[in-house]
C-alpha cells in the first residue's frame, strides 16, 4: 500500500474521492478513514500487475499537471 498525497489540489475529501472514481477510474482507499491525519490523501495498493499500476500512475501524473 501506499499512501498517496492529493493535499495540493486543493480538494475536500468527498470531492477528491469523487474526482478519483469519476475522472480518473481509480477506486482508493480514502485516507480520513484512518484518522483526520489521512485528510487530503488516498491510499493504494500496489498488489497488482505492473501495466494496471503503471496506467493508473500515469492517470494521476496526467491530472496532476
Amino acid at each position: 500500500m501506499a499512501w498517496l498525497d492529493f493535499r495540493g489540489l486543493g480538494l475536500d475529501n468527498d470531492t477528491l474521492d469523487r474526482f478519483t472514481k469519476e475522472q480518473l477510474g481509480l477506486e482508493l482507499g480514502q485516507g480520513p478513514l484512518f484518522g483526520e491525519c489521512g485528510s487530503g490523501f488516498q491510499r493504494m495498493n500496489f498488489a497488482c500487475p505492473r501495466s494496471m499500476l503503471a496506467g493508473a500512475l500515469s492517470r494521476i501524473a496526467e491530472a496532476a499537471a
